[in-house]
């Protein structure tokens, strides 16, 4: 699952991960990321920082307490070192944009072969 409100960067992280060989879920807002995760358990969540009037950590806490074990990682255009504590504190990954794609891709999960 991949949160951001930016269309541009949606788009782009959706083409990267699909290249890379993962099934994505693109979501553009909050809301729609609370809803889904209600009701579906992906096996990762990117999630930018800045969502509207919503903190990207919100949905950390709240998909963190559905699966524990989620891979999260947190996108940010600003180097906050409280928000880089809170996100390290809810067990998820705190990278800067733009992303550094090797670091990306060592906080997902290894892609599924089975099937």
């Amino acid at each position: 699952m991949i949160v951001d409100d930016d269309p541009v960067v949606l788009d782009a992280m959706q083409r990267l991960l699909t290249l890379w060989g993962y099934a994505t879920l693109p979501i553009s807002s909050f809301e729609e990321a609370r809803v889904s995760l209600a009701v579906q358990s992906p096996d990762a969540l990117i999630v930018d920082i800045r969502l509207g009037e919503y903190n990207g950590l919100q949905l950390v806490h709240l998909a963190r307490r559905s699966n524990p074990a989620l891979a999260i990682v947190v996108v940010s255009g600003f180097d906050d070192p409280v928000l880089r504590h809170e996100a390290s504190q809810a067990g998820a990954a705190y990278l800067l944009k733009p992303t550094e794609l090797p670091r990306l891709k060592e906080h997902l999960p290894p892609i599924s072969t089975a099937g």
